[in-house]
């Protein structure tokens, strides 16, 4: 579980309400459930989600976690750029009693990138580099996992690898998705967590969270809904232009 006890958090060290992300929040998250956290800024959510998993602290209060938490699956933040795969991997091994040499195995085989011996995490490029972070994170088994609106892409080729690993991960263990979508946390979440207005509410059914969402602001949460399907639409209608093009076909209309 994630217990919470007088938390306050904000942007800047606080130490009153006023523009607090969290104020003096008492609260117990169980373990064992799949959370959607709900708020309407996507910057409070993740700064929630970076408290909780442990990458930040609060500004004021306690918080206990009962297991190992992840940092949030698109963190890069947990490798050194100056070391190797391989000595990143024994150095996380180290922490979390795991043998190095096959945290390496597994992080080249779901990344698709072939590490270098010798070579610094620094000269992959960006893209290789996120791919191998990516696979570090799920050569390990934690207790909770986090994610903040998406999950990292994957490289092409290995997509289905990543989803089956990130699948097998995640059913051993507690998971929260923080998004200011209700709609797309309703498939795969059965528990919410509502943040607004400094106060942080757990709900054990996420139909529960997702309609106390709604009814405050209605009308900013169904545009907000509006606009991630016409951004969805967008991205379906280039994708269907590029591979027109690459067929040498007219563009759809």
């Amino acid at each position: 579980m994630l217990e919470l006890i007088d938390v306050w958090k904000g942007p800047k060290r606080v130490t009153s309400q006023d523009e607090c992300t969290l104020a003096g929040v008492t609260l117990t998250i169980p373990s064992g459930r799949r959370i959607g956290l709900l708020g309407s800024e996507a910057s409070d959510n993740s700064m929630v989600l970076r408290m909780l998993s442990g990458i930040e602290e609060p500004d004021k209060g306690v918080l206990r976690r009962v297991g190992t938490p992840c940092w949030p699956l698109d963190y890069s933040g947990f490798t050194d750029n100056s070391a190797t795969l391989r000595q990143n991997a024994s150095f996380l091994g180290r922490i979390y009693g795991v043998d190095a040499d096959e945290m390496t195995r597994i992080a080249g085989m779901l990344s698709g990138v072939r590490p270098v011996r010798g070579r610094p995490m620094r000269q992959y490029s960006g893209v290789d580099r996120r791919a191998l972070e990516l696979g570090l994170t799920l050569s390990l088994q934690f207790d909770w996992y986090f994610v903040d609106e998406k999950l990292p892409k994957a490289l092409d080729g290995t997509e289905d690898a990543i989803h089956a690993a990130i699948t097998d991960r995640v059913s051993r263990a507690s998971l929260v998705w923080a998004s200011s979508n209700a709609k797309f946390l309703s498939e795969f979440c059965d528990a919410g967590l509502l943040l607004d207005q400094g106060k942080l509410t757990f709900y054990d059914r996420f139909e529960e969270a997702a309609a106390a969402y709604t009814n405050l602001n209605p009308s900013q949460v169904k545009a907000r809904n509006e606009d991630d399907g016409q951004s969805g639409g967008n991205k379906r209608r280039r994708r269907a232009a590029r591979r027109a093009r690459q067929n040498g076909l007219e563009e759809p209309v």
